[in-house]
């Protein structure tokens, strides 16, 4: 990504798209530079949804090139990965992206319980 497409992403822009009326908790996990959203899936609420910001705890974008946003599902009690997800680079498109990426996340976790 140049640094002619890049677009830094506030804390308040991030909220705005994870919001805590739609069941999103913005996060401090340990082991992290950056502010980590969280939702947990209603029927399995071992299964949590992670957006990794790339927001520094000052509130700052990461730097051009530094880190993506990264959206995954964790599975909490067995402590592992539980789906991954493509990078969502912090462009003009972003928050679209971003959209895309977190339903991408929900339908793979949900089609995985659902065929266990």
């Amino acid at each position: 990504m140049s640094l002619k497409n890049f677009c830094p992403v506030t804390l308040e822009q991030m909220r705005g798209v994870l919001t805590a009326q739609k069941g999103w908790n913005l996060d401090i996990i340990d082991g992290t530079k950056e502010y980590v959203f969280v939702f947990q899936l209603s029927n399995s609420p071992h299964i949590e949804v992670r957006v990794c910001s790339g927001i520094t705890f000052d509130g700052r974008s990461r730097g051009c090139g530094k880190d993506a946003i990264r959206v995954f599902a964790l599975d909490t009690k067995a402590g592992r990965g539980y789906i991954k997800t493509k990078r969502v680079y912090r462009i003009q498109t972003w928050e679209k992206n971003l959209r895309a990426a977190v339903l991408n996340c929900f339908e793979q976790a949900k089609e995985r319980r659902d065929n266990r």
